[in-house]
């Protein structure tokens, strides 16, 4: 088994990466993410894992998978602007829960956090998600021996 891993490692991460991609396209579309600027990243998520799929595929496509796949970790970066942008435009403020030893929650800060009091932030961090796919894609298809 090790034999073929070491073999192989460049393949399956690349592999990985497309499903990873694709399981990220399906997140997104379940989610209702296609609206404006958001519907970047579906597209990101589904060309990232077109070109990874295509750098398996391709020995002359490998190269411009490659740089394909860089932008789809680019484009992660810019959604991460744009969630930290909207997360500051809510004026959400993080709160913060105590819980006792029964487990009932109290708010720390009375009066926020109550549902429906003001429109809840996008996850900051959950664009990386697709950087790392694009960058982690790219790197396996760089050391992949043809």
């Amino acid at each position: 088994m090790r034999e073929v891993l070491e073999k192989r490692f460049p393949e399956l991460v690349t592999l990985f990466t497309a499903f990873g991609c694709l399981t990220l396209l399906a997140e997104l579309l379940l989610t209702g993410h296609t609206e404006g600027i958001q519907a970047l990243a579906p597209l990101a998520a589904g060309l990232g894992a077109l070109a990874a799929l295509a750098g398996l595929g391709m020995r002359a496509g490998r190269p411009w998978a490659i740089g394909l796949l860089l932008l789809v970790g680019g484009m992660g970066l810019v959604g991460l602007v744009q969630h930290m942008e909207e997360a500051l435009e809510t004026g959400v403020p993080a709160t913060v829960q105590l819980v006792d030893e029964e487990g009932r929650e109290y708010p720390a800060y009375p009066g926020l956090g109550e549902p429906g009091e003001k429109e809840t932030p996008p996850p900051p961090l959950a664009p990386l998600a697709l950087s790392g796919l694009g960058l982690l894609g790219a790197l396996a298809l760089y050391v992949r021996r043809p």
